[in-house]
């Protein structure tokens, strides 16, 4: 009898070192197993880099998002989802703080960049699909290192920068140069972006940097150069439409 009980507590402890062994196992296998990012970068030979989410589907921004909340809804959505991720992890080559969440009017959640909600487009069926680019020339995908954006409030499409921020042009200014100086350029600071990536409908050719007779570099979009406002408190603000007579959004 004692001999019977012997044989069975060895099993036993042979039966439970197994098991730490094939736990300790697994677990080890769970740390070593990649990490799947929430967003992700890919690459279009036209389009060049773009957001995509974990399974490589592209992400796009609406235009008329410029203020930062999303005014999608309705059939909109059925052609757009809305995109969110709520433990965001990112590859090294993004910033973590370019992202943020917004809560929707119908109490949803959203992920956004650089204040743009993120969607999907329901046409894209296939990982790398980007048949979302440029519809109705206000959806678009975005590239992280875009400085510029096309905006659009109203009948009003124009170009703002990455941060939603109206661009404006002057009317006296010729051909690349500008006659802003003194309290006008103090009103109207200039713009500048270099080396920058922009949507599809924009042409690098359209840009120019130009300096300026006080020795500063503006950017200059088809030969004006481009201005803030600054009375234009927040993104999406065009308090410097008309203004004048002379002042009036960049236009792409």
């Amino acid at each position: 009898m004692k001999k019977k009980n012997s044989t069975w507590v060895a099993a036993l402890l042979l039966t439970l070192l197994a098991g730490s062994l094939l736990f300790t196992a697994c677990n080890k296998d769970d740390d070593e197993a990649p990490v799947v990012n929430s967003v992700q970068l890919k690459t279009d030979p036209t389009l060049g880099q773009y957001l995509a989410d974990s399974a490589g589907r592209t992400l796009y921004v609406f235009s008329p998002d410029v203020a930062g909340q999303s005014v999608c809804s309705g059939n909109c959505l059925v052609a757009w989802p809305v995109f969110y991720s709520g433990n965001l992890k990112l590859p090294s080559e993004l910033n973590s703080a370019d992202f943020g969440t917004i809560t929707r009017s119908d109490g949803t959640k959203q992920t956004t960049f650089r204040g743009w909600p993120l969607y999907y487009y329901e046409q894209d069926v296939a990982p790398g699909d980007v048949k979302g680019e440029n519809v109705n020339q206000v959806w678009f995908v975005v590239n992280p290192d875009f400085k510029m954006m096309i905006a659009r409030k109203g009948a009003d499409l124009y170009l703002t920068d990455i941060d939603g921020r109206a661009l404006y042009t002057f009317s006296p200014d010729a051909n690349n140069t500008s006659n802003c100086s003194g309290n006008c350029i103090v009103n109207w600071p200039e713009f500048l972006a270099e080396d920058f990536k922009m949507p599809s409908p924009l042409k690098a050719a359209d840009f120019t940097t130009i300096t300026r007779a006080d020795g500063k570099k503006q950017l200059s979009y088809k030969g004006k150069p481009l201005y803030y406002f600054k009375n234009d408190a927040q993104r999406g603000d065009i308090n410097g439409k008309g203004v004048g007579n002379v002042w009036f959004l960049a236009t792409p």
